[in-house]
């Protein structure tokens, strides 16, 4: 990608078009692409599908194919990039100690090779990076999440889960390292969502806040102030202040609800994947739609997610694809 490209603000995020279209088409494709960029911006993985479909392209070229096209036996986890890697979590398979388990695998970014693994204790849901790539919290159904040091190789810590049946649909690493967050759902005869938030360092507990929802499907923390945001199955997105442990606001307004939110890296913006086929751009002070755009395709819900460098955003398209859009000339 060029860094000519303007960096997106309020004041020209209207004036949004594709730039890119990264493919193939994929012809049978009816599901949603999970999305993420590493760190410099330089890699960009897509996953989707049953069976997972796992792609991720090299944006520091010109080509629009992939470096790696491929069906492998994955869980339903997103897949994150860090550094020269890619990471997901491999379907139950025999570990050493003879028992069936997920892994956590890492492929090089290069040409798609096993470098390492490490066989978990329990299913896996979600995982995410923290925006340096330094660190990834692995989200798992049963016990605990589990903190992962991707550089070391090694677990840091297991966060420990409130009691209950539930299942996490996402989860989010602040910018300084020092809290963790998940968007849950509470089975129980009043099935709702939840966000639990911890502090990493204490190992304790997460403090619970009830979502106005019957479940939550996502979770951003600003990048530079003391701020998260929960998304669900309404057209509010709530506001919560990670140190004060309180809700500041709702934001209205996010039409098809917020599938998955992202922040710009300098905070003023927020994207949202609608429930449906379609994203926005919203100011995140005010709440306000500065873009809009979608597809025919009302079958997928993909994520929209913004670059590091805060000059594009990336889309998964109904036909498969991944459109790049950026300030037009």
């Amino acid at each position: 990608m060029t860094s000519l490209r303007p960096i997106i603000t309020p004041a020209n995020a209207a004036r949004l078009s594709r730039v890119r279209q990264l493919g193939p088409v994929r012809v049978s494709y009816s599901s949603g692409q999970r999305l993420g960029f590493d760190s410099r911006g330089a890699v960009l993985v897509a996953k989707d599908g049953h069976p997972a479909h796992l792609r991720w392209w090299d944006l520091r070229t010109v080509s629009d194919h992939p470096v790696m096209d491929s069906e492998l036996p994955l869980l339903d986890a997103p897949a994150v990039a860090v550094g020269e890697l890619v990471l997901c979590i491999g379907a139950p398979a025999l570990s050493p100690s003879g028992l069936w388990r997920p892994s956590l695998k890492a492929l090089s970014a290069r040409d798609g090779s096993l470098q390492r693994q490490e066989f978990l204790p329990h299913a896996v849901t979600t995982l995410c990076a923290s925006r340096d790539g330094s660190h990834l919290l692995a989200v798992m159904d049963e016990e605990a999440g589990l903190l992962w040091d991707v550089r070391a190789w090694r677990p840091i810590r297991e966060l420990p889960w409130p009691e209950g049946e539930f299942s996490v649909t996402a989860c989010a690493l602040s910018a300084d390292g020092r809290f963790a967050a998940a968007a849950a759902t509470l089975w129980s005869d009043d099935q709702r969502g939840v966000l639990w938030l911890w502090e990493v360092a204490s190992g304790g507990p997460p403090w619970t806040m009830p979502i106005d929802a019957s479940t939550a499907w996502s979770v951003a923390f600003h990048p530079r102030e003391p701020l998260l945001v929960v998304g669900g199955p309404t057209q509010n997105v709530a506001v919560v202040h990670t140190e004060e442990r309180r809700l500041v606001r709702t934001i209205p307004g996010f039409y098809g609800y917020a599938y998955n939110l992202d922040f710009h890296p300098e905070g003023h913006l927020l994207a949202a994947a609608h429930d449906g086929p379609g994203f926005a751009l919203h100011h995140f002070d005010t709440g306000e739609v500065l873009f809009r755009a979608g597809d025919d395709n009302d079958l997928q819900s993909s994520d929209a997610v913004f670059s590091p460098d805060g000059r594009f955003v990336a889309w998964g398209q109904g036909d498969g694809t991944v459109g790049l859009w950026a300030v037009a000339d």
